[in-house]
């Protein structure tokens, strides 16, 4: 639990295991916060992650059961073995200060194959309001703060990807820009976290890579 000026923010799991005849077919965790102390800010926000949780779950309990269940019913004929497909979804207080509620959420899935599926993103809030806190208003509004951040992205990418550290494609930049990564960004203490979507810009083993760039650009002479 975080807690800041009387503002508290907890955390709802629910864990479920679906079965068919008795046998495994998916098993998921899903997590989503709660607000209290911030009046009706705090309740708007609250409805609309109860909103978000109860999309994921529909989604898994429904057509992700449905679809794990034929792959079994495809596995038995072929008396071949059937490994149960999974799902998570978490999410983290990455900070809050000064009215801001700042949310990371991280989540994967793996189906058949093994192989996870991941996603990223940030969610940004003025708690007492219940509103989105927009990044341009974080940058006070000052012309040009997109494409600085832009151009710190592609430095901190390219310097990554000579140095081995990120495995990014050749034509990188073009694709992540296409994916707007500064939509899902999360604020931090040490600064401004974007993330890019498994994929998008690199092999899938990287799963979603993330940025952290500066709040303060330094004017460049």
């Amino acid at each position: 639990m975080r807690r800041e000026d009387g503002i508290q923010v907890s955390w709802q799991e629910v864990r479920r295991t679906l079965t068919l005849e008795g046998e495994t077919v998916l098993e998921y965790t899903l997590s989503w916060p709660e607000v209290s102390g911030a009046g009706l800010g705090g309740r708007w926000i609250n409805g609309y992650y109860a909103r978000l949780a109860r999309s994921w779950r529909e989604r898994w309990e429904r057509e992700v059961y449905w679809k794990a269940c034929l792959e079994l019913g495809e596995r038995r004929e072929r008396a071949r073995p059937f490994h149960p497909w999974q799902g998570e979804l978490r999410g983290e207080v990455a900070l809050l200060e000064e009215g801001i509620l700042s949310l990371r959420f991280t989540g994967w899935e793996t189906r058949g194959d093994g192989r996870p599926n991941r996603v990223r993103w940030g969610d940004v809030w003025k708690v007492r309001s219940g509103a989105p806190c927009p990044l341009r208003a974080l940058m006070g509004n000052k012309r040009g703060w997109k494409g600085r951040l832009w151009k710190e992205l592609v430095r901190q990418g390219e310097g990554r990807r000579a140095g081995g550290d990120l495995f990014l494609d050749r034509d990188w930049a073009k694709k992540a820009k296409a994916a707007r990564p500064l939509k899902g960004w999360c604020l931090t203490r040490e600064g401004i976290e974007v993330s890019l979507p498994q994929g998008t810009a690199a092999p899938a083993a990287e799963g979603c890579p993330v940025f952290l760039l500066p709040r303060e650009q330094e004017e460049q002479t």
